[in-house]
């Protein structure tokens, strides 16, 4: 089981019993913003709630979807790290409303890549994010990733077109801001 404690949040595996948790914050208008609406529907973090823990299991594991816990017990939602290639790895992390702005994504996310470059060894590690995602880029770019690209109107849901931008670090980029 993968647990990665700070001093501000814990990141572990997913437990059955934060099905209701999760899909509370899955239901937020605002959190749906920039999801599809196969990705919005209630029964996706059902859904989504089995792969995470399916993956969990897996040997070797390559997928980290790991809930993102406050001291309190509180589910405040998931950051995930995905080997996607040898040496090539993706990231991702959603929160409940409620910790928008707190510095939980930016806690969670630098764990991560911690976790990524240090324990598994990976050399890159990228994100992608709807264009129009400002709080997501902001927060990939204060963890030092810079923008690679972006794809214009490839991706289509809620009845318009949607660009995406991929944005990156290198483990010696990392490396250079994180001495050990």
């Amino acid at each position: 089981m993968t647990s990665i404690s700070t001093k501000e949040i814990l990141l572990r595996d997913f437990r059955w019993d934060d099905l209701s948790q999760y899909q509370t914050l899955r239901s937020d208008p605002k959190f749906q913003r920039f999801y599809s609406e196969e990705d919005s529907a209630p029964e996706k973090a059902e859904e989504l709630l089995g792969i995470f823990i399916s993956q969990s299991r897996e040997a070797p594991r390559t997928k980290y979807q790991l809930a993102v816990v406050a001291g309190s017990g509180d589910l405040m939602g998931s950051c995930g790290l995905r080997i996607e290639s040898p040496g090539h790895a993706s990231i991702g992390c959603e929160l409940g409303r409620r910790w928008h702005r707190t510095g939980t994504a930016r806690f969670a996310t630098d764990a991560l890549l911690t976790f990524g470059f240090v324990e598994l060894g990976v050399q890159r590690i990228f994100a992608e994010t709807i264009s129009e995602n400002k709080a997501a880029i902001k927060l990939c770019q204060s963890i030092g990733m810079s923008i690679e690209s972006e794809r214009v109107n490839d991706r289509c849901f809620k009845g318009r077109t949607w660009s995406t931008t991929t944005l990156a670090i290198r483990r010696d980029e990392w490396q250079a801001n994180h001495p050990q």
